[in-house]
């Protein structure tokens, strides 16, 4: 299994890759349909980041709570991006249909190059034309007013995020099971288990000054902590966070909902996360359990996660070091010193 998994993680890499060289030759690894709404909605205050992948089954009623969304007071309304990662269900098919029977400023993405829950992510910030985002995972959905209580919050205020409380419900039966990101924002509590998911309101500037998702999660397990990784980021980064105590969403718990996916990789990501975040991990002294795990604990340098820890290293630094990533980092440097294109 472990095999298989290694494999599918050079793919992932060489994916993308791939999606940048289509950049460096010129071309957006991505194909772009919007409707009429969208083109003539300039200047959103919120851009609600949808991404997709074989969810047919459960993208329009995603997008029928985005659209019902209460926008009185978001001055130039919202829009809405979906981030169609390489579907091979009906999925996109589904939108491109969607988008042209509603008023709502949509625009389907499709990207080229199957290459994960976090790049699609990132794909989403670099296109977003609104000064705040929200993200939301295609199989989930929106109260009506979510959109306007976060924009309350975030705008004008010294935090770079805001969230809600999220109603997580079982797929088969529809009843409530508990509920998500329901604690106040505190670094401590952080660094020792996940309790914030995706789904909130953020500053696309900070986002992107601090580098957005991050890719290289996917080489280190096949399934990443991409939310938990981007709080912890921006938590080391000196950045804050505010709770919103209303339920603002929800959660469809079912079989392959990322939440099931991610707690089979946990131990391998939390090992990276130790070494990654030691920085915000030594100004916590007091807190002694991290990620899970006793804080004193021992990292046993040959373990399966520490051993895909340096594949994975490995793999980043043989792509770095390539002919034609060097040449790719001298062109991009030719055409900043000419003033063709801005680094």
């Amino acid at each position: 299994m472990e095999s298989i998994n290694s494999a599918k993680r050079t793919i992932m890499g060489t994916r993308l890759e791939m999606a940048k060289l289509c950049a460096f030759m010129g071309k957006e690894p991505w194909v772009i349909s919007s409707n009429a709404a969208f083109d003539n909605c300039s200047d959103p205050s919120v851009t609600v980041i949808i991404t997709l992948y074989n969810y047919s089954e459960y993208i329009q009623e995603c997008l029928d709570s985005v659209c019902a969304s209460i926008s009185d007071r978001l001055p130039g309304g919202f829009d809405v991006l979906v981030i169609d990662d390489c579907s091979t269900d009906n999925s996109a098919s589904l939108v491109e249909s969607y988008l042209q029977r509603v008023d709502t400023p949509l625009r389907l993405v499709k990207k080229l190059y199957n290459t994960g829950l976090a790049d699609a992510r990132n794909c989403g910030l670099n296109l977003a034309r609104a000064p705040f985002v929200f993200m939301l995972d295609a199989d989930n959905w929106i109260y009506p007013n979510c959109l306007e209580v976060l924009y309350e919050a975030i705008n004008e205020s010294s935090h770079a995020a805001v969230y809600g409380i999220i109603n997580c419900f079982d797929n088969k039966t529809g009843e409530g099971v508990w509920l998500n990101s329901f604690y106040e924002w505190d670094v401590s509590e952080l660094l020792i288990t996940p309790y914030i998911d995706a789904m909130a309101m953020f500053k696309k500037d900070i986002l992107l000054k601090i580098g957005g998702y991050s890719t290289e999660l996917m080489l280190v397990a096949w399934s990443g902590l991409e939310d938990y990784d981007l709080w912890l980021n921006l938590a080391q980064s000196g950045y804050t966070a505010k709770l919103i105590p209303r339920i603002l969403s929800s959660y469809r718990v079912h079989n392959s909902s990322m939440m099931n996916t991610t707690n089979v990789y946990f131990d391998i990501l939390a090992q990276y996360l130790r070494q990654k975040f030691t920085k915000l991990i030594e100004q916590h002294k007091d807190v002694t359990t991290i990620f899970r795990m006793p804080r004193d604990m021992e990292i046993n340098t040959e373990s399966s996660a520490i051993l895909q820890l340096r594949e994975a290293k490995s793999m980043i630094e043989a792509m770095e070091t390539s002919k034609f990533w060097k040449l790719r980092t001298r062109w991009f440097q030719i055409k900043k010193l000419v003033g063709i294109t801005e680094q």
